[in-house]
């Protein structure tokens, strides 16, 4: 069996999340900490990673469960079956630890999602015509109108836009290349901000779609902070992630008809299964398609 110092493992494995799997930068910040956690956990043990057996980890979740609520404890338990299973394929190990665990009972949590009118008026925040104002519109118009995930909105090339035929073309999870549709408002605020892009553009971010003031690719933390800044100006009352108007765009595609796989495919979930929460939060079904449903594309005020 061939072994290696846990960190140099951990950096390998991240590794392999980065530039295999196209895992967020967010989702690497996470699984590095869990996996720290655990390496932390075992040294006191004078253990290393590789000699994690099924008694260290119900030890492991006893800790755990004395600091963290069980959805914390579940997530830390999937970062391990991964990184344990990726060990196994590399033939690092004979077998994962983790083999037969069960996660830890835990009420699944509803998603925080926005009205209507609390969208509305989030998206109508930035008020002025400056070139950030401009540029904040067209990444929250976006966000709402196709459902995309922040680290999908971040990494968004000029190749990626096709305002045309009013579609974006995004780069999901374990790098699942999806085309998502817009509205004409969301591709209205594309266009304007395209126009006045150039007077932030610098040559590393040519081709970058959001950028920021000293011309510098738009990050994840920075569009939640510019999200964040517009729930404040909008009065939500309290701080909004973006990933709520992923939720919201869901939600709202449900409440009017829109069919649950059709949504799956719009947010690139892998299983239908993802999908089925939105219906515990959106109850009434019609039947209208998504230029018919979402509530931005039935505006009559619509720029093209």
């Amino acid at each position: 069996m061939r072994c290696y110092r846990a960190r140099a493992m951990i950096a390998d494995y991240l590794h392999h999340l980065r530039t295999i799997d196209n895992a967020s930068p967010h989702t690497l910040r996470a699984v590095a900490g869990d996996l720290r956690d655990l390496e932390d956990f075992m040294a006191e043990r004078d253990q290393p990673l590789t000699a994690v057996e099924r008694l260290d980890v119900r030890a492991y979740l006893g800790v755990l469960a004395a600091r963290v609520s069980a959805r914390t404890i579940a997530r830390k338990l999937a970062t391990l079956r991964s990184f344990y299973r990726w060990l196994v394929d590399r033939e690092t190990l004979a077998r994962s630890p983790l083999d037969g665990l069960q996660n830890p009972r835990q009420g699944r949590p509803l998603p925080e999602v926005l009205d209507v009118d609390q969208v509305v008026a989030l998206l109508e925040a930035p008020k002025t015509e400056s070139v950030l104002d401009i540029r904040d519109r067209a990444v929250l118009e976006l966000l709402y109108a196709a459902g995309i995930r922040v680290s999908e909105a971040a990494g968004l090339t000029l190749d990626d836009l096709h305002l045309e035929r009013g579609s974006v073309r995004v780069m999901g999870k374990g790098r699942k290349v999806r085309d998502a549709p817009m509205h004409a408002r969301a591709v209205g605020a594309l266009r304007e901000w395209l126009v006045v892009r150039p007077s932030l553009m610098n040559d590393k971010t040519s081709r970058m779609v959001f950028i920021g003031a000293r011309g510098e690719a738009l990050s994840d933390r920075s569009i939640r902070r510019l999200v964040d800044a517009a729930a404040k100006r909008a009065g939500t009352g309290r701080p909004v992630h973006p990933h709520e108007l992923r939720h919201s765009f869901a939600t709202h595609l449900l409440d009017h008809g829109t069919d649950l796989r059709h949504i799956q495919e719009l947010l690139g979930h892998a299983s239908v299964g993802t999908t089925q929460i939105y219906t515990h939060v959106s109850m009434e079904q019609l039947a209208k398609v998504y230029d018919q449903a979402h509530p931005r594309a039935r505006s009559k005020e619509a720029k093209t």
